[in-house]
């Protein structure tokens, strides 16, 4: 275990008493283990912890959110770097929607979002789809 992966568990840990499971604080800092793990290579973990954080952003919002599509785009990215393609594409197209309906179509996020929709389809050899 990192110096940094310790204090992100002990951050968290602390979060947890003071705020509660599901607080966005909380999430936050799930968030950024997640990321942590992510670059690490340690994908599964990864993923464990941002379909936690993207529990508790549904739960705290109504209806589209940043938050919620920025989850959804992290935690799609994660799945096609673990290979499931089918559910990567699910939670980026979920994404894209939900970016275009709060941004636009011309948005930075929404670009990110098709830049990693595309990705996905190119690694399937699908790269007229893409």
């Amino acid at each position: 275990m990192s110096d940094a992966e310790k204090w992100y568990l002990e951050g968290l840990r602390i979060a947890r008493l003071v705020y509660g499971e599901d607080h966005m604080r909380v999430a936050e800092m799930r968030g950024a283990l997640g990321g942590a793990y992510f670059r690490q290579g340690r994908l599964e973990e990864a993923v464990r912890m941002y379909k936690l954080v993207l529990r508790v952003f549904r739960s705290a919002s109504e209806g589209d959110s940043a938050m919620v599509a920025a989850g959804l785009c992290e935690l799609g990215t994660a799945l096609y770097r673990q290979g499931l393609y089918d559910r990567a594409m699910k939670r980026l197209e979920e994404a894209y929607e939900m970016s275009r309906r709060l941004y636009g179509d011309d948005h930075e996020q929404v670009a990110a979002v098709l830049n990693n929709m595309a990705q996905v389809l190119g690694d399937q050899g699908r790269v007229a789809e893409s």
